[in-house]
């Protein structure tokens, strides 16, 4: 018998099927994977370390038995529920071989009727102020066991999918051993410092119809009701199995049973390896890599003999379309994404990166001082460097930035900006100045932290005042600041989208120093530079992290360049 972890569920299902293909091989572990992974290992280790030093109640750390046998580990914490212990940190359940389910919860907090939760503790953040009646159930870490209600937030359902499916599965495992509590919730703490609260644990509802149906089990009509995260799971489980069932099946000189999609996880995947030389180099996964195709609608195109972009783009949409659309009911706006990935596909096939939209020249805004900003965010969503580049006209740009290579709270992120703004208003008093970015991420970023100082009295004792220097920021920022990607959005359209890497190295011929360029890339980088190992791997990661910034504002100026030679 076999058995299935928490991961499953929400991870790619090729993963499970070659797991269990007797002719495949999990590819060694790429070093640099553990770049991607070790800022949440750190950050769950402060959380439970926070746990430990605030709870007053029992508490069984499961962690010190990691190098025991399976069995005496299983038998520790069945033994721990049956005491009634508050709280278990890293428990190995016992295995339930019927429903194929194996697992390690980061937390079981006991409820005070009896019974326990599944508690997971993520690097990423849960929640969103929202108006309008929403509420977020909550407990402090000091006093996991009783829960509140804050007013004006809510947890973050659809974007946290995959958690949920990992709390649902260690729900279901709970039940088959008689111990999970009557009420099905689930805890999660997150990277999120709500206001006045700090970190907090997040409490769901795993019985609650919040999200959308799996693909594999959409209703044939038009009205398509939501599902609970347990239900979800179940059918996503399920479907696991079934796939390790057909794959263990196999002769190990089988062909694979289940075709790699190419998607967001193959990035960090260990099997990538594996699956890459399965694919077509025109396969519509692969090619297609902005407002891409899901996993459910490639599967579904390549059952109706359209799995390459060249196929695609010598397809009849009409034609295609009534066989299709039944098929992806879970997608809202589906005719319109197929139309769109068509138009893509035309377009590649014909070796085209940009097409024009629009007729006549392309006015672009000039001014004396010209200066470029681009902003770095951490995984915990802190803004942590500002970065500009300053033309002032006479031929020689400098870089300018603001940083902080630390673990950042409210004030601190507040004062970084802070700084940023009031060296922008010394340098720009009196002049004939612009400010371009790329998007209206900068914008927004400002008004949420101006909003937050406002809140929080002006950022604290600092006597510049954080508040006034971003209100002073977002007031001078109406008239004088230009998003270039508006502009590139109104004449063009991109095979790859009109992202800054794309347009700046394709359209612009601008190219940066790292090989590896990227915002999520850039985030690893800042861990690096804060918990690495050493001095020396701290100070690299902080170089590399500058001149990523460094060059995305040289990237801006480029594009800027390029569109006024087509003004």
């Amino acid at each position: 018998m076999f058995t299935l972890d928490a991961y499953a569920a929400r991870s790619c299902p090729v993963k499970t099927h070659n797991a269990f293909h007797p002719g495949l091989t999990l590819p060694p572990a790429d070093e640099g994977l553990r770049e991607v992974f070790h800022g949440g290992i750190a950050f769950q280790a402060e959380v439970l370390q926070q746990l430990l030093d605030g709870f007053p109640g029992s508490v069984f750390d499961c962690r010190t038995l990691t190098e025991e046998p399976r069995a005496d580990q299983e038998q520790a914490t069945m033994a721990a529920l049956a005491s009634g212990v508050e709280v278990l940190i890293g428990p190995l359940l016992p295995r339930d071989l019927q429903a194929h389910r194996r697992g390690r919860p980061d937390l079981l907090l006991r409820d005070p009727s009896g019974g326990y939760h599944p508690g997971e503790i993520k690097f990423h953040r849960l929640t969103d102020p929202r108006g309008g009646g929403s509420s977020l159930t909550w407990s402090s870490l000091s006093d996991p066991l009783r829960r509140a209600v804050l007013e004006g937030h809510r947890f973050r359902y659809t974007w946290r999918l995959n958690d949920l499916l990992q709390l649902a599965h260690y729900r279901r495992m709970l039940e088959a051993l008689g111990y999970a509590a009557s009420e099905p919730l689930a805890a999660v703490v997150g990277s999120d410092e709500l206001p006045e609260l700090g970190r907090v644990i997040c409490w769901v509802d795993l019985d609650a119809a919040v999200l959308a149906p799996s693909p594999r089990a959409m209703p044939s009509s038009e009205t398509i009701e939501q599902v609970s995260a347990l239900a979800r799971y179940d059918v996503e489980h399920a479907f696991r199995v079934e796939i390790a069932e057909v794959a263990s099946a196999l002769a190990p000189d089988d062909p694979p049973a289940l075709l790699p999609v190419a998607n967001r996880e193959c990035g960090w995947c260990q099997w990538w390896d594996v699956c890459r030389p399965q694919l077509h180099d025109d396969d519509l996964s692969l090619r297609i890599s902005k407002s891409p195709l899901d996993v459910h609608e490639i599967r579904v195109l390549r059952d109706l003999g359209v799995a390459t972009v060249a196929e695609l783009a010598a397809a009849d949409i009409d034609a295609l379309l009534p066989d299709y659309l039944p098929r992806v009911t879970h997608r809202v706006g589906a005719e319109e994404r197929l139309r769109l990935a068509w138009r893509r596909a035309a377009l590649m096939a014909q070796g085209v990166d940009f097409d024009r939209v629009s007729e006549g020249p392309i006015t672009l805004p000039a001014a004396a001082l010209e200066i470029d900003l681009d902003i770095e965010t951490s995984s915990d969503d802190r803004v942590y460097l500002w970065g500009f580049l300053v033309d002032d006209g006479s031929g020689a740009r400098r870089y300018r930035e603001f940083s902080s290579f630390t673990v950042l709270d409210d004030r601190a992120e507040q004062a970084l900006a802070a700084s940023a703004m009031n060296w922008l208003r010394e340098t720009v008093a009196d002049r004939d100045a612009l400010v371009f970015h790329y998007s209206d991420y900068e914008l927004i970023r400002m008004q949420r932290l101006a909003d937050a100082a406002r809140s929080d009295g002006g950022g604290g004792d600092d006597s510049g005042g954080c508040g006034e220097a971003l209100e002073w920021a977002l007031n001078w920022a109406r008239q004088h600041f230009v998003d270039l990607f508006t502009v590139i959005r109104t004449h063009f359209f991109g095979t790859q989208g009109l992202g800054l890497k794309v347009v700046a190295n394709k359209a612009a011929g601008f190219s940066w120093r790292d090989a590896t360029p990227g915002g999520l890339n850039s985030q690893s980088w800042f861990t690096e530079a804060v918990t690495g190992a050493t001095d020396e791997i701290r100070a690299a990661a902080q170089r590399r992290v500058l001149e990523y910034n460094e060059d995305d504002v040289e990237a801006t100026w480029h594009v800027r360049r390029w569109l006024r030679t087509l003004g």
